[in-house]
């Protein structure tokens, strides 16, 4: 009888060893070996949305800046430059990207709004930036601006969250079939500066306009 496979190599899988509903304890010598997957879970009914969010934007973010260092690490060897058949670059956009899409549309539930069920970034972003007063001072127009171009630049790579994630499109064609260099780290930098500001917009102001 023919074999599917040409090696049997995958091992018989124990859930145990991946996920588990809870541990012995903190005394589990097994604990050092698992993460929580979310602290919003232990969280209180009333308190979940608001953990959730902050914890999803922030998971994103936390995995993004680390992965980027470990890109440049990859690539920048003593005395040389090394190129990656396995790019580090593509997950890094696609978190970052998504972490934006979920750091705009937080802000505009906390600008009393429910952002649209889509998730192009540039629309998310002119929608929220609809939501500001019409009359801004001059820091708020250039901060506004230079946000407007990072989202634009994610976007030009991946706005609906499809680019990065395969490497066709419905219609057959490569998704990433260009030359482009991404400087992660800046990138993850950038990010952070971005979920930060939003989370000091003057809700309530907004709200009350």
């Amino acid at each position: 009888m023919n074999s599917v496979f040409k090696e049997h190599t995958f091992p018989k899988y124990n859930g145990a060893d991946v996920m588990k509903s809870q541990m012995n304890g903190l005394d589990d010598p097994t604990l050092r070996d698992f993460t929580l997957l979310d602290m919003s879970a232990l969280m209180k009914d009333e308190f979940k949305e608001e953990w959730f969010e902050e914890e999803f934007i922030r998971s994103f973010l936390n995995a993004t800046m680390e992965l980027a260092k470990a890109g440049r690490t990859a690539v920048d060897k003593p005395g040389m430059y090394v190129f990656y058949m396995h790019s580090y670059a593509l997950p890094v956009l696609y978190l970052a990207r998504h972490c934006m899409e979920l750091s705009i549309k937080r802000a505009t539930r906390k600008c009393g709004f429910e952002p649209k069920k889509i998730h192009g970034l540039k629309e998310l972003w002119d929608s929220l930036v609809s939501r500001f007063p019409r009359q801004r001072n001059r820091e708020d127009r250039r901060v506004i601006k230079n946000m407007g171009n990072f989202v634009a630049a994610i976007a030009s790579v991946d706005n609906n969250g499809i680019s990065l994630r395969y490497p066709k499109n419905k219609s057959g064609s490569f998704t990433q079939d260009r030359t482009l260099f991404v400087n992660g780290e800046q990138a993850a930098s950038y990010l952070e500066m971005f979920v930060s500001q939003l989370e000091l917009v003057d809700f309530d102001s907004i709200k009350q306009g």
